[in-house]
């Protein structure tokens, strides 16, 4: 096995300071302290009575107010404005909220973080839901308050909540806020604080690269060298990526170690070595090998490395998907004459094909709901992005486009990323599972996108 030294290590984010309530203590906001303990003593449950119903197809957005942050003691401004726009972006992107223009506030933040919010005035914006929040720098440090209110019941979301964290990671902490949002009024996770592996290219040259999954901060993982890499994919955890290289001359499975910054080639097997997956428990790998002759997927436990094949028929079996719990894996096969999906058990037991519709249909991804799998779907000269359940029914094709290629889930379970081609680029693109709010996933310097990998949360 082959050990390389890659030129750094992607800094680990570190761990947000989480109290699960807090009581403000600093002296600009001492005189709504009572105030606040009262209201936080009426907290009411995360599921209020408002609360997005995100099963529906093209729902109204909630119009939501999102004042800057106060920044306690002083500052220019621009902290707590920064802070409010990636949570308003964050927000936004979702398809679910409607940021209300701050030119319509008739109320200030100080005013509405000192005396909490005047329903009256917001009511009149019809804002839904408001949140008020302080921000504060100590040293290298930054902590971030937050309370969110319902308008027109009149009263908390939840209880208030805060955030310390290195100053450099402000992004991060912002993201944090956002998914708190996002859950306490659908009742489900966010999926803001996540990364987004993916081959970035330019011209002709391609590399790993991973980025926030909003565009911000992309790290270039091999961008020194022209060797071809493909197919990223996020270990549960988050730390550690599989991903294909030709440094070799010959298709390899790599293993990087983000924060550690090693890396190092995943076995060594005769002909085409492809299409790696993570069980969710993060012990074995599925892939595609063709070193009996025929491309079939194998699993391999990457403690003992001890290998098992899993598929035994003459067509080509590849792209592996496991689902959420880690007992069934569905592939893709033209064992049939064209390409289809299969689901089989984890030990290669009780192979079943659930897709019939059309001659192509390829790059299962399996939902972490475990309620859906996405896929590519071929006809009449397009190929598309498309849900089924894992049984293939209630097939909905997603996308309208040309070529739509490579499918991965959102950490909740959401939202579906992948690539397009127009032209001669490839970009990356999300849209709802509903087949709504359609969103091109900014990287930055015009690069093209493509094989992206969604991590999961990262806390």
């Amino acid at each position: 096995m082959m050990t390389m030294n890659p030129r750094w290590p992607v800094e680990r984010p570190p761990a947000l300071s989480v109290p699960h309530a807090f009581h403000a203590g600093w002296m600009v906001v001492k005189r709504a302290c009572l105030a606040w303990l009262l209201l936080l003593a009426m907290a009411v449950p995360s599921h209020a009575e408002l609360v997005i119903d995100i099963r529906e197809a093209g729902i109204k957005r909630l119009p939501i107010a999102l004042p800057p942050f106060v920044e306690v003691g002083g500052g220019g401004g621009q902290m707590g404005q920064q802070l409010v726009s990636v949570i308003t972006s964050d927000l936004e992107r979702s398809g679910l909220f409607r940021a209300i223009d701050p030119r319509a506030f008739m109320q200030d933040s100080a005013s509405l973080w000192q005396s909490g919010p005047d329903y009256r005035v917001w009511r009149q914006l019809n804002a839904e839901a408001i949140v008020s929040g302080a921000v504060q720098q100590s040293g290298d440090e930054l902590t971030a308050s937050f309370y969110l209110y319902d308008t027109f019941q009149g009263k908390l979301i939840g209880k208030g909540k805060r955030f310390t964290t290195p100053l450099k990671d402000m992004r991060r902490l912002a993201h944090r806020i956002s998914d708190e949002i996002y859950s306490r009024l659908t009742g489900e996770s966010g999926y803001f604080s996540s990364r987004i592996a993916f081959i970035a290219q330019r011209g002709r040259h391609k590399w790993l690269a991973m980025m926030d999954q909003d565009g911000a901060n992309r790290v270039d993982l091999t961008r020194e060298n022209n060797h071809l890499v493909l197919t990223p994919r996020f270990s549960p955890n988050g730390e550690n990526l599989f991903y294909i290289s030709y440094e070799t001359d010959q298709p390899r499975i790599f293993r990087w170690m983000i924060y550690q910054g090693k890396r190092f080639q995943q076995g060594e097997y005769p002909g085409l070595n492809s299409a790696p997956s993570w069980s969710p428990d993060g012990r074995h790998m599925a892939m595609t090998l063709t070193k009996d002759g025929n491309a079939e997927i194998y699993v391999k436990d990457l403690m003992s490395n001890a290998l098992r094949r899993l598929t035994f028929n003459s067509g080509i079996d590849t792209s592996p998907s496991w689902s959420p719990d880690g007992r069934q894996i569905v592939f893709n096969s033209d064992r049939a004459g064209s390409p289809q999906l299969y689901v089989m058990n984890a030990d290669g037991g009780n192979v079943r094909r659930i897709t019939y519709d059309g001659r192509y249909n390829s790059a299962p991804a399996w939902s972490p709901r475990g309620d859906l799998v996405a896929f590519v779907k071929g006809g009449e000269g397009h190929f598309r992005i498309a849900v089924t359940d894992p049984n293939g029914n209630q097939t909905r094709t997603l996308t309208n486009s040309w070529m739509d290629e490579s499918p991965t889930w959102s950490p909740n379970g959401r939202v579906v990323l992948f690539s397009r081609q127009a032209g001669d680029m490839t970009r990356l693109y999300t849209i709802d599972l509903t087949g709504h709010n359609e969103q091109a996933v900014p990287n930055g310097d015009n690069l093209g996108g493509s094989d992206p990998s969604w991590s999961p949360l990262i806390r």
